[in-house]
């Protein structure tokens, strides 16, 4: 697309709406009464393939009639936007002749009278209209989540990213900005008159997997590894290590085979696999930032007993170490 594609639009688009609209502005406001019907289109709502610069400008005509509406909702002027589907000159050129017949414009006419006449007090609403069929249009917002902006990091809003899209439980349907405006401020009121949260005690051993094992065993111990029993059906066995080749400097037993699970620091009796690492790769292998295939295959990695079993250990069985989890899995509140 050109540069010349792109502005003409939006001359015809929004350019041409803005300069129609400035003239008659002022009569009305003069006057204390009008009606403005703007022309979007689903391509503005809904987005259309090949059509960046319509899309846009459609949507943008969007924007202009809720601001007009508001401007002149005191007086008396009425701004309204309609999302037509009509038979045209261009629908013509990707529509059957017959399709374009039975879409006559004539059908949309009559309700661009309606919000026209001085009886319809409708203002700043998005309609589609077509062949006889209306409907408004408004935005719904999922309730969100409001995260500790002292904590605020990408890991945290991961953690979290089904519930800002959950619209099942909560959702609303927001008219003005002062609305989200308010959801901030009582969000940032609650982190006010919240109380530092008690950052997790050091591990014993100054390694972040032992942390890390901690964590591991309050997942198991709440019972939200449940499910992973009859899946893994294996134990594993851990040696971490301060640096490669050194001995080990904690060894775990992680039992994903009998009960709900379980995590301990000991010898494993009969593990079907174990692992040998280095407290830094051990890290970046929970956190998914090393792959496990990756780090055996460069020697980061040694692996003793059953590769299968082996193969069924994955970053994913666990939440990811980050510090919400790790405060969230804490050995305090089990």
């Amino acid at each position: 697309m050109s540069e010349l594609d792109w502005d003409l639009i939006m001359k015809v688009h929004l350019k041409g709406a803005y300069s129609v609209t400035r003239a008659a502005w002022n009569i009305m406001r003069e006057k204390g009464y009008g009606r403005i019907i703007n022309t979007g289109s689903s391509a503005g709502i809904f987005g259309s393939f090949g059509q960046v610069n319509y899309s846009t400008a459609k949507l943008g005509l969007w924007g202009f009639t809720q601001s007009l509406a508001k401007e002149g909702e005191k007086r008396g002027i009425r701004t309204n936007c309609i999302a037509p589907l009509a038979g045209t000159r261009m629908t013509a050129t990707v529509m059957p002749a017959e399709v374009v017949e039975a879409l006559k414009p004539e059908y949309v006419a009559p309700f661009v009278a309606y919000l026209a006449h001085d009886t319809c007090n409708d203002n700043g609403g998005l309609f589609e209209v077509g062949a006889g069929y209306i409907a408004k249009h408004r935005f719904q917002r999922t309730a969100g989540v409001q995260y500790n902006v002292q904590n605020l990091t990408p890991e945290a809003i991961a953690a979290q990213w089904s519930k800002v899209g959950d619209f099942s439980k909560g959702a609303t349907f927001p008219e003005s900005n002062q609305e989200m405006m308010e959801v901030i401020m009582t969000n940032l009121e609650n982190v006010k008159n919240q109380k530092p949260a008690a950052a997790p005690a050091a591990p014993a051993s100054g390694l972040v997997s032992e942390t890390i094992f901690n964590m591991m065993k309050v997942f198991l111990a709440r019972g939200e590894g449940k499910p992973l029993i009859p899946k893994v059906n294996a134990v594993f066995g851990f040696e971490i290590t301060k640096a490669k080749g050194q001995k080990p400097a904690l060894i775990y037993e992680i039992d994903l085979k009998n009960g709900q699970g379980d995590v301990h620091q000991r010898v494993p009796k009969a593990a079907d696999a174990t692992f040998t690492m280095t407290d830094g790769d051990f890290e970046k292998v929970c956190k998914g930032t090393l792959n496990p295939q990756i780090a055996f295959m460069q020697g980061k990695m040694k692996i003793k007993g059953n590769m299968a079993a082996a193969t069924k250990f994955t970053p994913d069985l666990f939440p990811p170490p980050t510090e919400e989890n790790i405060a969230k899995y804490s050995s305090a509140k089990l």
